[in-house]
């Protein structure tokens, strides 16, 4: 009997809707530097050893539930130079990074805040994720401005682009992704914002191949090749960035 229960419990959660996390307060944050290239190399070297460090041990403290600090692997004006991806189990942690960051502004110590020029942070909710982190592969990070409401942008990505995420997850090249909407968008330059981790640089040379692969097979879904087919004009592509994990936990 307790079997069956178990179950059956399984079952009922498994057909439940997903909890939408902007029903309560934002639990993550997304902060990009930027750094003058001439000073790229010592603000990327004062990271590294001061800064990922720090963060690691918030994560250990309890104030992070999880970390993910970027570094972008070319100087590039159109891009950022560092990315941190911070999420919080609680709205109690929220409340302490806002107070740790009086003294740390961006959670940067001020030998690493002497270098960097510029800082954007977005509180925000992964609103869909898949796959499990991997090995330490190369990261490409693209964001969108969206043309549709949000609700209209949901219904798309359920319908188109995450059966294609999924797709190369299944053919081995991505090793986790996530879709990332800000809580405040206003005045920002996007509004969507995709986080794909791929298994290796190998597979991330594949990414073309993988994606008309996967959209081939992809037609014989009648609900995505109805999307496909629509030619909505459903989001502008910014420039994308390519980086490397220097602290992931």
């Amino acid at each position: 009997m307790r079997t069956l229960l178990a179950v059956a419990a399984l079952l009922l959660a498994q057909s439940l809707p997903a909890a939408d996390p902007r029903e309560g307060g934002p639990l993550t944050i997304v902060i990009t530097y930027h750094a003058a290239p001439v000073h790229r190399a010592a603000f990327i070297e004062s990271l590294e050893e001061t800064d990922a460090p720090q963060l690691a041990r918030w994560k250990d403290e309890g104030v992070l539930k999880g970390v993910r600090l970027l570094v972008s692997r070319h100087a590039d004006s159109v891009g950022w130079d560092a990315m941190a991806i911070l999420a919080f189990a609680d709205g109690a942690g929220m409340q302490r990074w806002n107070r740790l960051e009086r003294s740390s502004p961006a959670g940067l110590s001020p030998k690493t805040l002497a270098w960097v020029s510029a800082i954007e942070t977005v509180p925000g909710d992964f609103m869909r994720e898949g796959g499990k982190p991997g090995p330490n592969g190369p990261w490409l990070v693209i964001p969108y401005e969206l043309l549709i409401a949000v609700p209209d942008y949901l219904a798309y990505l359920d319908g188109y682009v995450v059966p294609q995420m999924d797709g190369w997850k299944d053919e081995g090249v991505l090793a986790h992704y996530g879709v990332f909407l800000p809580r405040y968008p206003a005045g920002r330059p996007w509004q969507s914002m995709l986080v794909l981790e791929y298994k290796d640089d190998a597979a991330l040379g594949a990414r073309d191949v993988t994606t008309a692969k996967v959209r081939a097979r992809l037609k014989d879904n009648p609900k995505w090749k109805a999307i496909s087919d629509a030619k909505k004009n459903v989001r502008n592509e910014k420039p994308p960035v390519l980086a490397d994990a220097i602290l992931e936990r």
